[in-house]
């Protein structure tokens, strides 16, 4: 989680110690109110511990630090520091913070952690059961997963987060703002929305194809360079980019997988349906492509991104790429296409991909070859993927077919 891990600490500070923050000042339910807040995002702290100590910010669920079981070590250490500052304190500071209040606000920073912890297990890997186990659990992660071409800001998980978001400021509103008619139709109304948003998203991830997951922990990083794998040119540090280093055994098993989900596609982004379909995850041919590579350990955006920044004669960190024409000009620049003689009939050696040009020499389509000259691609008209033959697609392009190029 992004945004919620602040607001699920109060909501339920707010819930669990109701009875006793009823009898606390104004002040005082203030400032566990702002504490509250703090603490449920204190456990992400080790982040800074990540680049103190030369790991990876992303490795933080990895490490002791990140489980419920630490953070109950803290809480009973400031349970001693307590004790020993209040003795300390003068009056004045002892009208503000009472041993009840102390009391209050020390058991707000527990229930933030644990809620922290358990909003990571709803929907991420920690080793919840530390020390007992350094196994990873979770309860949603795998039930609605990322789209690989989408990521997390337009996922369920996200949407969850915004429900959460708009219920603590509606919690927030009633106790710092005035009651007028237009703040709570406004609050109830912005709820509406983002709940709407949340079905919506849910229903999507039911009809789009989502593995963005390669596994947990280590596994984001399989050759240890600190890299993530989504951004790992080479994935296996053995010197041989993604592309050309896949097995086309597993490309192919990666693709079947694919292709045998049924789950809708785009053919064309014109139009608001195919623009929102694509937008949250729908497939077309160059990410059916895609997907069979990253789903074999081989992500190919890293390396044509790279390979497309050291073309520019301007180097930029927010390039806008179009990945079907650059992988197209990555095979070409290392001599792996070969034009077929549109006349015969070849039997196409599998986990290839290939390219169709029109007489502009513009790319028409794109897919990867399977076995029994199947091919995966997604022909213009599909709403949803599906398995189609060599022979196929020579009679559905019939003579706009210029050029069929594929990959030695």
């Amino acid at each position: 989680m992004y945004i919620a891990h602040g607001p699920i600490s109060y909501l339920a500070n707010e819930m669990l110690q109701k009875k006793k923050i009823v009898g606390l000042k104004p002040s005082q339910h203030t400032f566990l109110i702002a504490c509250s807040l703090a603490f449920g995002v204190m456990p992400d702290l080790d982040l800074f511990l990540m680049m103190m100590i030369g790991r990876p910010a992303y490795s933080h669920h990895d490490i002791f630090t990140h489980t419920p079981f630490y953070w109950l070590i803290v809480w009973l250490g400031l349970l001693l520091v307590m004790k020993l500052v209040y003795r300390g304190m003068n009056k004045r500071m002892k009208q503000f913070f009472s041993k009840d209040f102390l009391k209050i606000l020390l058991n707000s920073f527990l229930i933030a952690g644990i809620s922290h912890f358990l909003a990571d297990l709803l929907v991420g890997d920690i080793m919840f059961l530390y020390p007992f186990t350094t196994r990873y659990f979770t309860i949603l992660k795998y039930l609605f997963e990322p789209s690989y071409f989408v990521g997390y800001f337009l996922s369920v998980y996200f949407a969850i987060e915004l429900v959460i978001v708009v219920i603590a400021l509606i919690s927030l509103s009633k106790r710092f703002l005035k009651k007028v008619k237009w703040q709570s139709m406004a609050m109830y109304g912005l709820l509406s929305l983002t709940s709407v948003y949340l079905l919506f998203t849910m229903f999507l991830n039911t009809q789009t194809y989502n593995n963005s997951f390669l596994g947990i922990s280590s596994m984001d990083d399989l050759d240890y360079d600190t890299l993530m794998n989504i951004q790992d040119m080479d994935i296996d540090n053995d010197g041989i980019d993604n592309i050309l280093d896949a097995e086309r055994e597993d490309l192919i098993s990666s693709l079947r997988g694919v292709v045998d989900s049924n789950k809708i596609t785009v053919s064309s982004k014109v139009g608001l349906r195919n623009q929102v379909v694509y937008r949250f995850g729908g497939l077309d041919s160059y990410r059916l492509v895609s997907q069979a590579f990253f789903e074999s350990n081989s992500p190919i955006e890293p390396v044509l991104k790279d390979f497309y920044t050291q073309s520019m004669d301007k180097k930029s960190y927010s390039v806008d790429i179009d990945y079907q024409d650059v992988l197209r000009e990555y095979y070409l620049s290392k001599d792996l296409l070969i034009d077929l003689n549109l006349n015969g009939s070849p039997i196409l050696a599998s986990g290839r991909v290939f390219f169709i040009l029109d007489d502009d020499g513009e790319i028409m389509n794109m897919g990867m070859t399977m076995d029994r000259n199947r091919v995966a691609i997604v022909l213009p008209g599909e709403r949803v993927v599906q398995y189609h033959t060599y022979e196929g697609i020579l009679l559905f392009y019939g003579e706009t077919i210029s050029t069929f190029q594929i990959c030695q």
